[in-house]
C-alpha cells in the first residue's frame, strides 16, 4: 500500500517458500509483480478532454473484477478486452493488474487443467508485455517448452524423445497435450527405440530401455521383447560335455604251470 513494490515482492516470496497454499498469496505475488512494471513505465500528461460517459465501461470493470475473484479467468478475460474496446484509457494501470492476473491464472488452467499447450504458452508469452512471469509460470513455460520440442521429433528420433521426456517424466509425467501425458509418451517412447535398436542389430541397448519401459509398467509383449533382446545379448554359456579317457588295461601274462 506505501508503493515498495520491490520489498512486498521479497516478502511474498518469502511467504511462497514456507507457506505457498496460504490465501490469495498468488494474487498479491502478481499484483506486486504487475505495480513493478507499471512504476518503471514513463507516464504520459493526458490533454484535457471532455468528461465521457463512463457508465458501461464501469459495468464492465465492475464485471471483471467480480469474475477474477471467481476465478473465471476466460470470461474476466473476454471482459477486459471488451472494455479496453469500449475505453482504452478506463482505469489502465487497474485495468492491466486484472488482464495480468486473469491471462496468468489461464493460461495455468490451459496447461495443467486442459491440456492446451500451445495457447497456454502464447498467454504466457503475452504476460511478458506486462510484467516478469512469476517463478511458477517461469517453471510451467519451462517445461511446456520441454514437452513440446520433444514432441516434435515424434517418429523422427526417438533417442531425442526419450531424453526430452525422460526429463519431464520426473518433473512433471502428468502433463497432457491433449493427446499423451508425458509419461505416456516416455514409456511408448523408450519402446519404439528399443524396437528400432532391435533392427539395428543393437540388441544389448534394446534390452536396457526395454528394461526401463517394464520398470514403468510391464506387458506380455513387452516382457518378450526383452527376453528376446537380453538372451541374444547374453547367450547361454554351452554347458561341458565330459570326456572319459579310455586307457589300456594291462594284459595279464599267462601264468606257466609247472610241468608233470
Amino acid at each position: 500500500d506505501n508503493g515498495n513494490y520491490e520489498l512486498a515482492r521479497t516478502h511474498f516470496e518469502d511467504v511462497l517458500d514456507i507457506y505457498p497454499e496460504f490465501p490469495g498469496i498468488q494474487e498479491k505475488y502478481t499484483e506486486a509483480m504487475v505495480k513493478i512494471a507499471q512504476s518503471s513505465m514513463p507516464t504520459a500528461t493526458p490533454a484535457p478532454t471532455s468528461t465521457p460517459d463512463n457508465r458501461g465501461v464501469e459495468a464492465l470493470f465492475a464485471q471483471a473484477q467480480q469474475e477474477v475473484q471467481s476465478k473465471q479467468w476466460a470470461s474476466a478475460i473476454n471482459t477486459l478486452e471488451a472494455l479496453r474496446n469500449a475505453d482504452y484509457s478506463y482505469r489502465t494501470i487497474e485495468v492491466d493488474g486484472l488482464y495480468y492476473i486473469a491471462l496468468r491464472y489461464r493460461a495455468v488452467e490451459m496447461i495443467l487443467a486442459e491440456g492446451n499447450l500451445e495457447e497456454g504458452m502464447y498467454y504466457l508469452s503475452v504476460l511478458e508485455n506486462y510484467a516478469p512471469l512469476d517463478r511458477d509460470a517461469v517453471s510451467y513455460a519451462n517445461v511446456v517448452r520441454l514437452y513440446l520440442t520433444g514432441a516434435s521429433y515424434w517418429e523422427l528420433d526417438w533417442a531425442q524423445v526419450v531424453a526430452y521426456f525422460a526429463d519431464l517424466y520426473a518433473a512433471m509425467p502428468s502433463l497432457y497435450d491433449g493427446t499423451m501425458t508425458a509419461a505416456d509418451r516416455y514409456y511408448n517412447a523408450l519402446i519404439y527405440y528399443g524396437d528400432q535398436l532391435m533392427s539395428e542389430g543393437d540388441e544389448c541397448n534394446a534390452a536396457d530401455y526395454y528394461y526401463q519401459a517394464k520398470a514403468i509398467s510391464n506387458t506380455d509383449a513387452l516382457q518378450a521383447k526383452y527376453d528376446e533382446a537380453y538372451v541374444i545379448c547374453h547367450p547361454p554359456t554351452a554347458v561341458p560335455t565330459a570326456t572319459v579317457e579310455e586307457t589300456e588295461e594291462p594284459t595279464e601274462e599267462p601264468s606257466e604251470e609247472p610241468s608233470e
